[in-house]
C-alpha cells in the first residue's frame, strides 16, 4: 500500500540532497553551477577562498554605504533639485476670464519631435480660430 517502503537515508549525504530537491536549488548544492566569479571558475573551492582579504574588502566597502547620505528621495513628500534647463509643465493656458489663450495655429503640434500633441480647430462666428480638442498623450511625450 505504501509507495516507498523502505525508509530514506539518514547519511549527511542523502539528507542534503532531499533537503536541495525539495528547496529547488540542487545544481548549487552539487556545485553544477558555478556561484564564484567567471576567472576561477574550474577550481577547487579551496582555491577560491585564496585571498580572504578581498572578502573583507568586499564586506568594508558595504558596510561604507551604510554611513552615507541615501541617493533616494521620498517623492511625493520631498522634491528633488530642478535642472537649470526645466521649462515648466505642459499646460494649457487661459485668461483671466476663463477663455483659452490657444488661437489653433497648431506650431505646437508641428514642432513636437515625439507628435504627442494632437490639436483639433474650428472657426468662430468673428472669423478667428479656437480649439475644440487639445491633447497632449503623456505616454508619447519625451520631455
Amino acid at each position: 500500500e505504501y509507495v516507498n517502503v523502505r525508509e530514506p537515508a539518514m547519511d549527511m549525504r542523502s539528507i542534503t540532497d532531499r533537503a536541495a530537491q525539495t528547496l529547488l536549488w540542487t545544481e548549487l548544492v552539487r556545485g553544477e553551477t558555478p556561484s564564484h566569479p567567471p576567472h576561477l571558475w574550474g577550481h577547487p573551492p579551496s582555491q577560491i577562498l585564496h585571498k580572504p582579504s578581498s572578502s573583507l574588502t568586499g564586506l568594508a566597502m558595504t558596510l561604507s554605504y551604510l554611513f552615507r547620505e541615501p541617493a533616494t528621495i521620498n517623492y511625493p513628500f520631498e522634491k528633488g533639485p530642478l535642472s537649470p534647463r526645466f521649462r515648466g509643465e505642459h499646460a494649457l493656458r487661459r485668461y483671466p476670464s476663463g477663455e483659452e489663450r490657444c488661437i489653433a495655429c497648431k506650431l505646437c503640434e508641428a514642432v513636437c519631435p515625439a507628435q504627442a500633441i494632437t490639436i483639433e480647430a474650428e472657426p468662430r462666428a468673428d472669423g478667428s480660430r479656437r480649439t475644440t480638442r487639445y491633447d497632449i498623450d503623456m505616454t508619447k511625450c519625451i520631455y
